[in-house]
């Protein structure tokens, strides 16, 4: 059940409505934190360009009002955009956007499995990590390729699912099933998109273990952030590192109104 909006926040705060924020939804009884709800919805209206660079989305104010929500809520969603470089706050105009709408398709993310499967190879996954902790899922995967009676080992992917969405989930082996198949196929939960962020993560004795005889090297790509289905709600809490044997490829396009001058698409 979302919340449902207010009619005209500009009455308790004085300022002009904004339609774009009868477009965020933040839902009371999920178990998501509600300010972690709030950075994902507002994070998500930057991406899609509701709003543009060097813009002021909505204030503190007309957050609060708008979700009948506490401050400090407005203030730790907030702090997660601006430590993730999306937006400022600057003295007298207020929380600006700071990102440029650009889109990125990142070769081998989704599910694992099913992508290998339909190349025509042989996936294997050694489960690192199976545990509960705190009414959550941690699964840690060894995910690679098998040639023969070698494999070749491409990532380790940490994922958090909530047991309270995924009763049982704990009790599968999913060093022989899908993950996502299971959760499509046994909880009706169709994972759809993902919102990540690329880092460099040092290297560890598990992933020099994991990826050797791959070069060894001070650290390694992962992407982390959140699994989404078709209605924005959280599906799992992911972080996927590279082994330096995968090639990454992205593909990046920008809007013809925020294409740079003599920047062709690609």
């Amino acid at each position: 059940m979302t919340h449902p909006p207010m009619p005209d926040v500009s009455t308790a705060t004085g300022e002009r409505p904004d339609d774009r924020l009868s477009r965020l939804r933040l839902d009371l009884y999920s178990s998501e934190q509600l300010y972690r709800q709030l950075y994902r919805a507002l994070r998500a209206a930057i991406l899609s360009g509701d709003f543009s660079e060097g813009e002021a989305i909505p204030s503190e104010n007309q957050l609060r009002d708008q979700f009948g929500i506490a401050r400090t809520t407005v203030r730790n969603a907030m702090a997660l955009l601006v430590s993730e470089g999306l937006v400022q706050q600057v003295r007298g105009r207020g929380t600006i956007v700071s990102h440029r709408p650009i889109s990125h398709n990142i070769w081998n993310f989704g599910s694992f499995t099913e992508l290998a499967r339909k190349q025509g190879q042989r996936p294997v996954t050694q489960v690192l990590e199976h545990r509960a902790d705190n009414g959550q899922l941690v699964l840690v995967r060894a995910r690679g390729l098998a040639n023969g009676d070698s494999v070749t080992w491409l990532n380790v992917d940490t994922s958090e699912l909530d047991l309270a969405l995924y009763p049982g989930l704990d009790r599968y082996d999913f060093a022989s099933q899908s993950l996502y198949e299971v959760l499509r196929r046994d909880y009706d939960r169709h994972p759809l998109r993902s919102e990540l962020l690329l880092t460099v993560v040092p290297a560890s004795d598990r992933l020099r273990e994991v990826f050797a005889p791959a070069q060894d090297v001070p650290g390694y790509l992962c992407a982390s952030g959140d699994v989404l289905d078709a209605d924005d709600r959280l599906v799992e809490r992911t972080s996927i590192v590279y082994s330096p044997a995968v090639q990454m490829k992205f593909a990046t396009r920008w809007g013809r109104e925020t294409a740079p001058h003599g920047v062709q698409e690609t």
